[in-house]
Protein backbone atom coordinates (compact mmCIF):
# COMPACT_ATOMS: atom_id res chain seq x y z
CA UNK A 1 0.00 0.00 0.00
CA UNK A 2 1.52 3.78 -0.73
CA UNK A 3 2.73 5.39 2.23
CA UNK A 4 0.95 8.47 4.08
CA UNK A 5 2.23 11.07 1.32
CA UNK A 6 1.49 9.21 -1.84
CA UNK A 7 -1.97 9.01 -0.60
CA UNK A 8 -2.39 12.44 1.09
CA UNK A 9 -1.08 13.69 -2.80
CA UNK A 10 -3.18 11.40 -4.48
CA UNK A 11 -6.31 12.87 -3.00
CA UNK A 12 -5.46 16.25 -3.50
CA UNK A 13 -4.63 16.00 -7.09
CA UNK A 14 -7.91 14.35 -7.95
CA UNK A 15 -9.27 18.10 -7.06
CA UNK A 16 -10.43 20.75 -9.33
CA UNK A 17 -8.99 24.25 -8.47
CA UNK A 18 -12.14 25.67 -6.69
CA UNK A 19 -12.10 22.03 -4.78
CA UNK A 20 -8.68 22.50 -3.36
CA UNK A 21 -8.85 26.01 -2.16
CA UNK A 22 -12.08 24.29 -0.45
CA UNK A 23 -9.69 22.15 1.00
CA UNK A 24 -7.31 24.84 2.09
CA UNK A 25 -9.95 26.59 4.04
CA UNK A 26 -11.03 23.21 5.85
CA UNK A 27 -7.26 22.89 6.79
CA UNK A 28 -7.40 26.38 8.42
CA UNK A 29 -10.45 25.04 10.81
CA UNK A 30 -9.19 22.43 14.10
CA UNK A 31 -8.58 19.22 13.07
CA UNK A 32 -9.88 16.13 14.22
CA UNK A 33 -9.80 16.07 17.80
CA UNK A 34 -10.17 19.47 18.14
CA UNK A 35 -8.08 21.43 21.08
CA UNK A 36 -6.69 17.46 22.32
CA UNK A 37 -3.37 18.32 22.89
CA UNK A 38 -2.89 17.40 18.99
CA UNK A 39 -0.88 20.00 16.41
CA UNK A 40 -3.54 22.79 15.43
CA UNK A 41 -4.15 23.80 11.96
CA UNK A 42 -1.80 25.27 9.54
CA UNK A 43 -1.21 29.04 9.07
CA UNK A 44 -3.80 29.75 6.31
CA UNK A 45 -0.66 31.86 5.03
CA UNK A 46 1.53 29.04 4.32
CA UNK A 47 -1.00 27.64 2.02
CA UNK A 48 -1.45 30.50 -0.01
CA UNK A 49 -0.32 29.77 -3.77
CA UNK A 50 0.83 26.12 -2.55
CA UNK A 51 -0.84 23.20 -5.53
CA UNK A 52 -1.46 20.08 -5.04
CA UNK A 53 1.72 18.79 -4.46
CA UNK A 54 3.22 22.14 -2.10
CA UNK A 55 0.21 21.33 0.04
CA UNK A 56 0.85 17.39 0.37
CA UNK A 57 4.16 18.39 2.21
CA UNK A 58 2.97 21.04 4.00
CA UNK A 59 -0.14 18.60 5.64
CA UNK A 60 2.73 15.78 6.16
CA UNK A 61 5.33 17.72 7.48
CA UNK A 62 3.33 19.71 10.19
CA UNK A 63 1.05 16.81 10.65
CA UNK A 64 3.28 13.67 10.24
CA UNK A 65 2.20 11.04 7.67
CA UNK A 66 -0.62 8.93 10.05
CA UNK A 67 -2.49 12.03 11.50
CA UNK A 68 -2.25 13.84 8.11
CA UNK A 69 -4.32 11.18 6.78
CA UNK A 70 -6.89 11.78 9.44
CA UNK A 71 -6.78 15.58 8.66
CA UNK A 72 -6.97 15.62 4.94
CA UNK A 73 -9.77 12.81 5.48
CA UNK A 74 -11.47 15.35 7.25
CA UNK A 75 -11.27 18.30 5.17
CA UNK A 76 -12.18 16.47 2.34
CA UNK A 77 -15.65 15.77 4.19
CA UNK A 78 -15.78 19.08 4.95
CA UNK A 79 -15.54 20.16 1.58
CA UNK A 80 -18.40 17.44 0.21
CA UNK A 81 -15.92 15.14 -1.16
CA UNK A 82 -16.60 12.32 0.83
CA UNK A 83 -16.02 10.01 -1.48
CA UNK A 84 -11.88 10.81 -1.47
CA UNK A 85 -11.85 10.68 2.20
CA UNK A 86 -13.39 7.57 2.61
CA UNK A 87 -11.04 5.71 -0.55
CA UNK A 88 -7.78 7.40 1.44
CA UNK A 89 -8.71 6.33 5.10
CA UNK A 90 -10.00 3.08 3.52
CA UNK A 91 -10.85 1.06 6.78
CA UNK A 92 -9.47 3.22 8.99
CA UNK A 93 -12.27 4.86 11.66
CA UNK A 94 -13.90 8.05 9.73
CA UNK A 95 -13.31 10.03 12.45
CA UNK A 96 -10.26 9.37 14.76
CA UNK A 97 -8.42 11.49 17.12
CA UNK A 98 -5.06 11.81 17.98
CA UNK A 99 -3.86 11.14 21.38
CA UNK A 100 -4.14 14.45 23.72
CA UNK A 101 -0.45 12.84 24.91
CA UNK A 102 1.06 11.81 21.61
CA UNK A 103 0.52 13.94 18.07
CA UNK A 104 3.32 12.40 16.38
CA UNK A 105 2.06 9.78 13.88
CA UNK A 106 3.12 6.42 16.23
CA UNK A 107 3.26 3.71 12.74
CA UNK A 108 6.10 4.92 11.73
CA UNK A 109 9.20 6.69 13.18
CA UNK A 110 9.53 10.92 12.33
CA UNK A 111 11.61 11.24 9.21
CA UNK A 112 15.26 12.68 9.65
CA UNK A 113 15.45 16.29 10.32
CA UNK A 114 16.97 17.06 7.34
CA UNK A 115 14.14 15.87 5.78
CA UNK A 116 11.31 17.15 7.99
CA UNK A 117 13.09 20.64 7.16
CA UNK A 118 12.54 20.65 2.93
CA UNK A 119 8.44 18.96 3.51
CA UNK A 120 8.25 22.22 6.03
CA UNK A 121 10.05 24.94 3.83
CA UNK A 122 9.24 23.33 0.08
CA UNK A 123 7.23 26.26 -0.61
CA UNK A 124 9.85 28.96 0.57
CA UNK A 125 12.32 27.11 -1.15
CA UNK A 126 10.62 27.32 -4.21
CA UNK A 127 9.70 30.82 -4.44
CA UNK A 128 13.01 31.75 -3.15
CA UNK A 129 15.92 29.78 -4.57
CA UNK A 130 17.34 31.17 -7.80
CA UNK A 131 20.55 29.56 -8.59
CA UNK A 132 19.09 26.34 -9.35
CA UNK A 133 22.23 25.68 -11.56
CA UNK A 134 24.87 25.58 -9.05
CA UNK A 135 22.58 23.45 -6.79
CA UNK A 136 22.07 20.75 -9.43
CA UNK A 137 26.24 20.90 -9.41
CA UNK A 138 26.46 20.13 -6.19
CA UNK A 139 23.86 17.10 -6.34
CA UNK A 140 24.81 15.11 -9.38
CA UNK A 141 28.28 15.72 -7.72
CA UNK A 142 27.69 14.25 -4.39
CA UNK A 143 25.12 11.45 -6.64
CA UNK A 144 22.04 12.73 -5.41
CA UNK A 145 20.91 12.63 -8.74
CA UNK A 146 22.01 10.99 -12.27
CA UNK A 147 23.01 13.30 -15.01
CA UNK A 148 19.87 12.23 -16.55
CA UNK A 149 17.32 14.06 -13.71
CA UNK A 150 19.45 17.22 -13.40
CA UNK A 151 19.08 17.51 -17.43
CA UNK A 152 15.15 17.27 -16.86
CA UNK A 153 14.96 19.91 -13.95
CA UNK A 154 17.29 22.27 -15.89
CA UNK A 155 14.66 21.91 -18.76
CA UNK A 156 12.12 23.84 -16.77
CA UNK A 157 11.77 27.56 -18.04
CA UNK A 158 12.18 29.48 -14.77
CA UNK A 159 13.84 29.36 -11.73
CA UNK A 160 11.03 28.68 -9.85
CA UNK A 161 9.64 25.71 -12.11
CA UNK A 162 13.09 23.83 -11.77
CA UNK A 163 12.99 24.67 -8.23
CA UNK A 164 9.41 22.79 -8.16
CA UNK A 165 11.03 19.81 -10.09
CA UNK A 166 13.90 19.43 -8.76
CA UNK A 167 11.94 19.16 -5.12
CA UNK A 168 9.41 16.64 -6.78
CA UNK A 169 12.51 14.19 -6.71
CA UNK A 170 13.03 14.93 -3.02
CA UNK A 171 11.05 11.39 -1.92
CA UNK A 172 13.89 9.51 -3.42
CA UNK A 173 16.87 11.37 -2.11
CA UNK A 174 17.21 9.54 1.42
CA UNK A 175 18.41 10.81 4.05
CA UNK A 176 21.97 11.42 2.78
CA UNK A 177 20.60 13.12 -0.44
CA UNK A 178 18.63 15.46 2.37
CA UNK A 179 21.86 16.45 4.34
CA UNK A 180 23.73 17.08 0.71
CA UNK A 181 21.03 19.11 -0.60
CA UNK A 182 20.77 21.39 2.83
CA UNK A 183 24.49 21.58 2.61
CA UNK A 184 24.53 22.99 -0.72
CA UNK A 185 21.87 25.31 0.25
CA UNK A 186 24.25 26.58 2.97
CA UNK A 187 27.06 27.46 0.79
CA UNK A 188 24.91 29.20 -2.01
CA UNK A 189 22.39 30.54 0.38
CA UNK A 190 23.46 31.38 3.37
CA UNK A 191 21.17 34.05 4.71
CA UNK A 192 18.06 32.27 3.21
CA UNK A 193 19.24 29.48 5.42
CA UNK A 194 20.03 30.92 8.32
CA UNK A 195 16.91 32.44 8.05
CA UNK A 196 14.81 29.31 7.90
CA UNK A 197 16.70 27.33 10.16
CA UNK A 198 16.22 30.10 12.66
CA UNK A 199 13.42 28.53 14.35
CA UNK A 200 14.68 24.82 13.72
CA UNK A 201 16.05 22.70 15.89
CA UNK A 202 18.08 20.58 13.50
CA UNK A 203 20.36 18.06 14.98
CA UNK A 204 22.54 15.73 12.55
CA UNK A 205 26.08 15.37 11.20
CA UNK A 206 26.97 16.70 8.15
CA UNK A 207 27.80 14.48 5.52
CA UNK A 208 31.45 14.25 4.90
CA UNK A 209 33.08 16.80 2.11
Amino acid sequence: MAGGWDRVLWALEELSGAELRRVKAALNRPPPGGAGGGPGPIPRGRMEGADALDLAHLIVGHYGEGFGLRVTAQALRRSQRRDLAEALVGEEAPRPSPPADLPRDVTAPPPPPAELFVRRHRLLLTQRVTGVGALLDHLEAAEVLTTEGVAEVAAASTPQERMRRLLATAPSWGRRGHEEFLKALRLLHPLLMEELEGGEDLQWSSPNP
